[in-house]
Parts: C-alpha cells; sequence; structure tokens
C-alpha cells in the first residue's frame, strides 16, 4: 500500500517514506510476504503479552541496604568478638558473661553473612531472597529494642529507641516486602 510519496506497513499500519526499505517502526520489509506479515504481528502480540520487567529500583534499593546492613553487622560482629578476647584477657571468669558475649559476637557474624548473600540474591532477583530480607529487618528490629533494653537500660529513652528501630528496619522491610510483592506480581 503506498500514499502520497510513501508506504504504508501492512504489519503495522504505520506510513513510511518512499525511500525507506523497512518499515521505521516494526523493520518488515516494504515488499514482505503474507506469511512474513503475519509472523511479525504474531511476534508483536507475544512482546505485548508480556509482563513488564521488574523495575530495576525494587531490585537496587532493598540491595543496597541489605548490603550496607552486612558490612555493619559483620564489623559490629568482629567488634564483640575483639571485645570477647579483652574480657577474656581481663580476667573475667564469669562464663555467662563470655557465653552472652560470645554467642552476640558469633551471631552478628553469622547474620551479616546471610544479609551479604540475601543482597546478591536480591541482585539476580530470587524470590527467597526478599521474603528471608523481611524477616532480616523483622529480626533486626526486635534484637536492636531486646539489647538496647537488656544490655544498656536507662542510657537512651526506650520509646526512641523503638521509633529508631521501626524506622530503620521497618525501611528496609518495606523495601523487600515490595520488592517481593513485585517479583510475584510481575514475573519474567
Amino acid at each position: 500500500m503506498t500514499f502520497a510519496d510513501g508506504w504504508t506497513c501492512r504489519a503495522c499500519w504505520k506510513g513510511n517514506r518512499s525511500q525507506d526499505a523497512v518499515c521505521y517502526r516494526c523493520k518488515t520489509p516494504r515488499d514482505a510476504t503474507d506469511e512474513a506479515v503475519e509472523a511479525t504481528r504474531a511476534a508483536a502480540a507475544a512482546r505485548e503479552e508480556q509482563p513488564e520487567a521488574v523495575p530495576d529500583i525494587v531490585v537496587a534499593l532493598p540491595v543496597v541496604i541489605f548490603r550496607t546492613y552486612a558490612k555493619a553487622w559483620l564489623r559490629g560482629g568482629l567488634l564483640v568478638l575483639g571485645l570477647l578476647v579483652l574480657i577474656a584477657l581481663g580476667g573475667v571468669t564469669d562464663t555467662g558473661y563470655l557465653l552472652l558475649t560470645g554467642g552476640m559476637g558469633a551471631g552478628l557474624v553469622v547474620i551479616g553473612f546471610l544479609a551479604g548473600e540475601v543482597s546478591e540474591a536480591m541482585r539476580d532477583r530470587e524470590p527467597w531472597a526478599y521474603i528471608v530480607g523481611v524477616g532480616l529487618a523483622i529480626g533486626g528490629a526486635i534484637g536492636s529494642v531486646y539489647a538496647f533494653n537488656v544490655l544498656a537500660p536507662d542510657i537512651v529513652s526506650p520509646t526512641a529507641i523503638r521509633w529508631v528501630s521501626v524506622i530503620i528496619f521497618g525501611g528496609a522491610g518495606l523495601a523487600a516486602l515490595a520488592g517481593a510483592v513485585l517479583l510475584f506480581v510481575r514475573r519474567e
């Protein structure tokens, strides 16, 4: 089909200039056969049926948050384990304090490694990572409130500790939850 000084693509029905050998929109050749036109239309319909890819910000935001958590928890765990060595070398023989300090340090290191693995799996858009991220955020909020209430009572207002924990860890949990929902809703 042609129009004034041009031709119309039979696959997408868009006008093209007379010197164009293929359609500028769908790249169908000017003198395409009926089979080629039908194949181009089928390919366009298949592309429209595919779900939209998950936006990169949905992946990037939780990855950055959990990578930061991983670094902080690993460094904090190593610091606590160093404190354990200083306590032991200082002559403290109460096994309760030693076990509490060692358990806290080891727990922080393990959770730090887990948060690092979660952030790497989030980059690959793996659904389990977002679900584990929500769990880490909930555990982090509860753990930080509990740690301040047990280990440092009356230093900072308990209400302030709760609010800061909810803001910091709640934001991470919401980012991971949004990523999980979008991954399940918009599967590639």
